[in-house]
């Protein structure tokens, strides 16, 4: 039936994407990509991306619930994580050759998905609920489990907390800072964008994924679900800043107290030797989310060195990658550059150009 049925709907009937009415005990059948993925699996051949992203637009189309009136679709790709991390975490306190297996196929999967998702839903809420779900479940497990040990002072968990706080309201205030351009620009000697068309300010550059023009566009930060450009560049930064803090400070804390810790020069309290974490499910949950959280903060270093050098050559991450040369390049390649001092004090200052 193609056709637009205004019947009352059961409480497992709905409308699909082509406004068909259909069943979810219906949910596997007539999914042309389903199907061909599922054979070349079986046969060990290599599925296209497209055939992928057909079959999760369908299976996201037909995820419902029953629902009075009508089967409620659940958001797959927002749903996921809350699933997944906790399941990844169970297999991960097996022992340490399951935790080195989980933290590999996390990091190749995020990269699949990283290039999966633009294809067939641009706007995927899962990267941001990703984000979300790991600073809860990491908080939890260090309060719950890491706390009750007596280890830890008052003091160092009241600052990890305000680190963990403060993290969280700067990656808050670089989603409402999107910098985005919808309105003309004609005042500011405007250009037009080359895929809207509308007149914007020199140094913009339109992301698709917003399907806005971003001012000093740097680049599309899945991980927050918006763009980093002028607006919000310098709190983005802070949030690295801080997300690194709280996370080598929480890893710390966590590995100096389910391990056997050693005094660095007298100074310094720092883990030892951790071959018995996993003889105990507690220990071995503490273990992986400080390793996690180590991860976690090795990467964002390198993404808060990578726009520190960015500043310091007076570019944005979107001229960087149109470039196409390394950051090292001839002067001409950075047309906005005024050396070193005064790209750093235009940048501390938030003047333009």
């Amino acid at each position: 039936m193609s056709s637009y049925d205004d019947s009352i709907l059961c409480c497992c009937e709905y409308y699909n994407s082509k406004q068909e009415r259909s069943h979810i005990l219906g949910c596997c059948c007539d999914c042309e990509d389903l199907d061909e993925s599922v054979e070349r699996l079986v046969v060990c051949e290599r599925v296209p991306l497209s055939r992928v992203a057909g079959a999760m637009s369908s299976f996201q189309d037909r995820l419902r619930v029953p629902w009075r009136g009508g089967a409620k679709q659940v958001s797959l790709d927002a749903a996921l994580p809350l699933v997944l991390q906790p399941l990844l975490a169970c297999l991960a306190v097996q022992g340490a050759w399951c935790t080195a297996a989980v933290f590999v196929s996390a990091c190749a999967g995020a990269c699949y998905l990283r290039r999966l998702f633009p294809r067939f839903h641009p706007r995927s809420k899962f990267f941001l609920v990703w984000t979300l779900t790991s600073a809860a479940l990491l908080l939890l497990v260090f309060e719950v489990d890491v706390v009750p040990l007596l280890e830890i002072l008052p003091g160092e968990n009241g600052t990890l907390v305000l680190l963990v706080l403060a993290a969280l309201g700067c990656a808050q205030a670089v989603r409402l800072r999107a910098p985005l351009c919808h309105a003309g620009a004609e005042e500011e000697g405007g250009i037009p964008c080359a895929v809207c068309r509308r007149l914007v300010p020199p140094r913009t550059y339109h992301c698709r994924t917003c399907q806005a023009c971003v001012l000093a566009r740097d680049h599309h930060c899945v991980w927050l679900d918006c763009c980093i450009g002028e607006r919000n560049r310098h709190v983005f930064m802070l949030s690295l800043l801080l997300s690194v803090a709280s996370l080598a400070y929480g890893a710390v804390l966590t590995l100096t107290t389910v391990c056997h810790p050693f005094f660095f020069m007298e100074l310094v309290l720092l883990p030892d030797d951790c071959s018995d974490v996993y003889h105990d499910s507690q220990m071995a949950l503490c273990f992986v989310s400080a390793l996690y959280c180590l991860l976690l903060a090795v990467l964002l270093l390198a993404q808060l060195v990578h726009q520190c050098v960015l500043v310091s050559l007076g570019q944005t991450g979107q001229e960087w990658r149109l470039a196409g040369r390394p950051c090292c390049g001839p002067r001409s390649d950075r047309p906005y550059s005024r050396g070193l001092l005064r790209n750093w004090a235009r940048f501390l200052s938030c003047r333009k150009g």
